[in-house]
């Protein structure tokens, strides 16, 4: 009887531990923002300064995936990947770096014009543009001493597309930042892979001898740190935009780090230099970047004790696509996504694909035309705003505040069958209420309770109505 009451226990013991381990394997790859943004984290005050000269009041950016893969639109000969980003077709197309090379060869992107470009960004309401000065294809956007693999040296094209859009960029107010893939190299045998079970060495490299073994540090030597430090050294930079750290320890990613500093103090750093957008925040790691790029197309659900951007598309794949499956997002989605970002406290970096011959996508630039008409009439909803000061997220939409938080802008994204807004609580005393497109003045009663605002039958189908509610103090 002992021994079957002993059997029983281990039996239970090791039943327990096996559930703690899964307990704790659940929670370590746990993505929420919860586990991910701890409430004790905060910015350094130098990342402070940074984000408080432009980029917590510019709340709305332009992304840009521009390179060699444009030209292939997503298919290789008659190989048309399943994959959803037409920008990884070098890997996903089992192509090898010397089939690839003959494509970059003749990337001859003529129609582009950097100032009709910044034009269409300015229009939708874009206070700055990020776009890839090298992706994962190892291709080289400016003209680079570190390697000729670049639009420059390799290209019939031999213009420096980094240099004129930053140069159009600032001639008319726009900031310019660079993405810059740090550590995936497909061009450098010695760079890591994001996905080393996916992307085969043998397929990008066939004739590399058996026994090779790569040296990270080589290649961060020899080329991805040189080329960052030629960016900053020959480029007006006020964003860098890392991406996919793989095998980025803090070492590795401090030397990138310190070379920005050193070149540009104010240029501002993603923290993707050193980890991925789903990745859990340490305070050790605050030191090299300034705010936090989340992954990719995810709104924030709540405030968080950091600053964050959200680098959303206005398609399925970040670059060119047309074919294989794709499919763009409605401007009302990309609105929804752009006001929640916005109204927790974070930039919204929307992304277009241009197409192989220079000029952006069509069907971008229509969207990017329906956000501009809105932003035109409710652009102080956006700019220069602060996140909601209540505690939760209203059902029928969202709000941001004026910086003196004396202006609530309630964004009606979802108007009530009643036609009543409800905002509880409200400590300071609303002294008018009207359509922020217009001034047409709306009805509201205040009381204990808070404040009811009606909204008008006759407003039908819109995008994001936009209510001004002023207060007698700040809330």
């Amino acid at each position: 009887m002992k021994k079957i009451l002993l059997c029983a226990l281990l039996i239970s013991v090791s039943l327990l531990q096996a559930q703690e381990k899964k307990s704790v394997k659940k929670k370590g790859n746990n993505s929420s923002f919860e586990y991910r943004f701890p409430a004790s984290l905060k910015q350094t005050p130098d990342s402070e300064a940074r984000l408080n000269q432009w980029y917590k009041d510019a709340k709305f950016g332009a992304f840009i995936h521009f390179g060699v893969y444009s030209v292939l639109e997503g298919g290789y000969k008659d190989r048309i990947p399943k994959a959803r980003y037409a920008e990884w077709i070098e890997v996903n197309a089992k192509m090898s770096v010397e089939e690839y090379h003959e494509v970059a060869k003749r990337f001859n992107p003529k129609d582009f014009n950097a100032e009709a470009w910044v034009k269409v960004f300015k229009d939708a309401g874009m206070k700055y543009v990020v776009i890839t000065s090298k992706h994962h294809d190892g291709f080289a956007l400016f003209e680079s001493a570190v390697s000729d693999y670049n639009i420059v040296d390799y290209t019939p094209f031999k213009r420096d597309i980094i240099k004129e859009l930053s140069d159009a960029c600032h001639r008319n107010g726009l900031k310019f930042g660079v993405y810059y893939s740090q550590a995936q190299d497909w061009d450098d045998p010695n760079a890591p892979y994001l996905n080393p079970r996916r992307t085969k060495r043998t397929i990008l490299h066939p004739n590399l001898p058996s026994d090779f073994k790569p040296d990270f540090d080589e290649y961060i030597k020899a080329k991805s740190l040189p080329q960052v430090e030629e960016l900053m050294k020959n480029y007006e930079i006020d964003l860098i935009w890392f991406d996919t750290p793989a095998q980025m320890t803090f070492e590795r990613a401090k030397l990138f780090s310190d070379v920005v500093r050193k070149y540009r103090p104010n240029c501002l750093i993603n923290s993707r230099i050193i980890q991925g957008g789903k990745e859990k925040v340490s305070q050790k790691n605050l030191e090299l970047f300034d705010y936090v790029s989340i992954a990719d197309k995810e709104v924030p659900t709540q405030k968080l004790p950091l600053y964050v951007e959200s680098p959303d598309c206005v398609s399925s794949s970040f670059g060119y696509k047309a074919k294989g499956d794709v499919f763009y997002h409605d401007e009302k989605e990309m609105l929804e996504r752009m006001v929640h970002t916005v109204c927790t406290g974070g930039n919204y970096l929307l992304n277009n694909g241009p197409m192989g011959n220079g000029k952006l996508d069509p069907e971008a630039v229509r969207l990017y035309g329906i956000i501009g008409e809105w932003m035109k009439k409710n652009r102080v909803s956006i700019h220069n705003t602060r996140p909601n000061p209540f505690d939760t997220r209203p059902d029928w939409g969202d709000i941001s505040t004026s910086k003196k938080g004396d202006v609530l802008y309630l964004h009606i994204l979802n108007i009530p069958v009643s036609g009543e807004i409800l905002l509880n609580h409200m400590p300071s005393k609303v002294t008018g209420v009207s359509y922020l497109e217009n001034g047409v003045s709306v009805p509201f009663e205040q009381d204990n309770d808070g404040v009811r605002i009606k909204v008008s039958n006759s407003i039908k189908n819109s995008l994001d109505l936009v209510i001004k509610v002023t207060l007698n103090k700040p809330i």
